[in-house]
């Protein structure tokens, strides 16, 4: 999760990052953490869910940004960019799919309908992996938090904004 979280840094538009430090600073919220390292504790991202040799249907997620889906396959300790095609990642809304290879990276709006292609080669074993951030957890997902002095300093500013 740290390497997609390097990725996601290097990929990710200033405006995707920024809003998630500054989101993180006005709520502490929550991300991934591991009890070995707090180094090896993610820094943006909350969740990551697996699948083996499924399909994902069409759906669209709540998250607060952009998530991470990456593949791998069974019995291959190094990918090449010449590798085969394993799965497509698919946005039938826009007409695109986009072919994933082991190791491949992809970072993606999930509010976008979106879905995972079954294996390209049944006798292939493949693993998808995604990462992201759900609203919920930011928000903490808790209405009777009392808000911090900064807090309702910013959501002050958001009222009178809208207002006009």
């Amino acid at each position: 999760m740290r390497h997609a979280e390097e990725s996601f840094k290097d990929i990710a538009d200033h405006q995707v990052l920024s809003h998630i430090h500054h989101a993180k600073n006005a709520v502490p919220f929550k991300t991934f953490t591991t009890t070995n390292s707090q180094s090896a504790s993610a820094k943006f991202f909350g969740g990551i869910a697996f699948g083996s040799n499924v399909f994902l249907r069409c759906h669209t997620d709540q998250d607060f940004t952009m998530s991470i889906s990456q593949v791998f396959s069974k019995g291959k300790s190094h990918y090449r960019v010449d590798d085969e095609v394993i799965v497509y990642f698919c946005f039938p809304t826009l007409g695109v799919s986009v072919p994933l290879r082991p190791g491949d990276y992809l970072l993606f709006n999930p509010l976008i309908p979106h879905c995972i292609s079954s294996r390209c080669k049944y006798d292939d074993e493949i693993m998808c992996v995604s990462m992201y951030l759900k609203t919920a957890i930011v928000g903490m997902n808790d209405n009777s938090l009392e808000l911090t002095q900064s807090q309702s300093q910013l959501a002050d500013r958001f009222v009178k904004n809208n207002q006009h």
